[in-house]
């Protein structure tokens, strides 16, 4: 006999599970801090992660993401069609990162100059107002799935490695940095709707924003070349950019970062969260 209504099912002694089946609906990646879950199944009617109301595509499709510093609990509210409810208790722990240390780096590469702040703030609010639209389309264009945005390379810095310049501490770091010579070919890691193609913003350099439906969006930083432009629609794997050294950088790579909403995500988890199902 099935149960109307699963009450604070507590994850956290499954939360290293790729896949998890409860009810109709499958789950995929890690609930802890920093990563993206998709979910899947039939007849949603909708779906809230505790006030906020989630995306659902038309195939069922729906995901949310937790923040690298996120903690506590979070409640999952799912109802379908036919009445059903199911809810889910999702406990988030403290995740440990790495601790990056970078000596000897000028100045300017620390501590942004005072005189540069008003084309900070400016280029700050450029790429607010270009994620307006995030959030506002149930369509999931990343159904088809996940590609590494390059081919190859050397992993520089990993996600959420706590920062230390020049004995300073920095915020942690919201991407995955991966070195290759410059003109490396940069791919979309998914299918999406181009937000913003930046020139030469101070910290990012030539960047691009990526909105991949139901919030979540994807950036690549320091290009040398962008072959897209605001507004564009790109297909998943398709040529973007190309790398560079721009804005910030002491060399040739790409930042590849990857969030839902604001919330910062781990771009190395979506290679490996098993979805969409081989």
């Amino acid at each position: 006999m099935k149960i109307n209504i699963l009450i604070l099912v507590t994850l956290f002694f499954i939360s290293n599970l790729n896949l998890i089946h409860a009810q109709d609906l499958k789950f995929y990646g890690k609930l802890e801090p920093g990563n993206l879950i998709i979910v899947k199944g039939d007849l949603i009617k909708r779906a809230r992660l505790d006030t906020l109301e989630l995306k659902i595509d038309n195939d069922g499709i729906f995901c949310f993401g937790f923040d690298l510093s996120e903690r506590g609990s979070k409640i999952l509210n799912v109802k379908f069609k036919d009445g059903k409810v199911l809810l889910k208790k999702i406990e988030l722990l403290p995740r440990k990162f790495k601790v990056q240390r970078i000596n000897n780096l000028k100045k300017d590469l620390v501590t942004a100059p005072r005189k540069l702040n008003k084309r900070i703030e400016k280029e700050r609010q450029i790429a607010y107002e270009a994620r307006s639209p995030i959030g506002k389309i149930d369509t999931a264009f990343y159904k088809t799935g996940f590609v590494r945005p390059i081919k190859g390379g050397r992993i520089t810095s990993v996600f959420g490695s706590q920062r230390i310049l020049n004995g300073i501490p920095k915020n942690k770091h919201n991407g995955l940095d991966i070195a290759v010579p410059r003109g490396t070919p940069v791919y979309a890691m998914a299918a999406g709707i181009v937000r913003l193609a930046a020139d030469n913003f101070y910290y990012p350099g030539n960047y691009i924003l990526l909105d991949h439906g139901q919030a979540l969006n994807s950036q690549y930083l320091h290009l040398s070349k962008m072959l897209v432009k605001t507004g564009d629609r790109v297909k998943k794997g398709e040529k973007i950019g190309e790398v560079g050294t721009t804005g910030r950088s002491t060399g040739p790579h790409l930042h590849w970062g990857v969030q839902w909403y604001l919330r910062r995500v781990d771009p190395a988890g979506l290679l490996t969260m098993g979805f969409p199902d081989n």
